[in-house]
């Protein structure tokens, strides 16, 4: 019997929308298509790659869906490349936490090493100007505390960027911008209201006191420490046994030690 060739892998043909989605993704990439820069005009599409009007429109809106650019009715100019967000990254991770075994437990995980990072480097490269606004933050924190649970959320949630954008990682801040907003999705079916939302908005700020006074002083430590800690007891109470034990071991990993 005649040894079988092995059949040669068949080669996926690339589709007109998507050479292009490839082609300006790659323009980004390498930089030579920057945020704020617009691109060639529909028609100029249409004869830079020889493919149809509805092809270059279907580049347009994959691209747009993915937030690399956006288009602008009226605008006799092509669609503009913006500055990199979290939504993708959001997306990828809640459609990972729905379609796998990720669990919340994973999700916090995750956010602890981001956040003792951010708040590490926070306090290892902040500036004056870094300080007046985490001081700001924190005061519309204590504002929105008399406007109820979902302006404080959202005072709790900027307070944590301006944290990110002080420790000078664009990585870190797009990551835990959509880790966080991962969290929420996940748990707001389930995290129950407190039954003194006051007492909770106002340790809250207790720690973030903490957090500020950690960074104001280069401590880069006892951030780093915070971060763990203050997600564990926010969020532990929503954990099984086994995993809420894991998590304390972790949120307790490096305590500052009492003199």
């Amino acid at each position: 019997m005649m040894p079988q060739t092995p059949e040669a892998p068949v080669a996926v043909k690339t589709r007109a929308f998507e050479a292009i989605v490839s082609h300006i993704e790659n323009q980004v990439l390498a930089g030579e298509l920057k945020i704020g820069d617009h691109l060639p005009g529909e028609r100029e599409l249409v004869g830079q790659f020889q493919v149809s009007r509805s092809s270059v429109r279907e580049a347009m809106r994959v691209l747009e869906s993915s937030g690399m650019i956006a288009s602008r009715p009226g605008d006799p100019r092509g669609a503009v490349v913006l500055s990199p967000t979290a939504t993708p990254l959001r997306k990828m991770i809640t459609r990972l936490t729905h379609t796998s075994a990720s669990s919340l437990a994973d999700l916090l995980i995750y956010r602890m090493t981001l956040e003792s990072s951010a708040n590490s480097l926070a306090a290892t490269r902040r500036t004056d100007a870094d300080l007046l606004q985490l001081e700001k933050a924190m005061a519309r924190m204590r504002a929105a505390r008399l406007q109820g649970q979902t302006a404080f959320s959202q005072a709790d949630l900027d307070f944590h960027d301006v944290v990110a954008k002080a420790s000078g990682h664009a990585l870190l801040q797009i990551s835990g911008e959509a880790v966080r907003q991962s969290i929420e999705q996940l748990i707001a079916s389930r995290i129950e209201q407190s039954s003194d939302d006051h007492a909770l908005m106002l340790r809250t700020i207790d720690h973030h006191a903490e957090v500020f006074a950690a960074i104001q002083n280069q401590d880069a430590h006892l951030a780093e420490h915070l971060a763990r800690s203050s997600l564990f007891e926010y969020y532990g109470h929503l954990l099984g046994t086994e995993e809420r034990e894991a998590l304390a071991a972790l949120a307790s990993f490096g305590s500052p030690s009492v003199p």
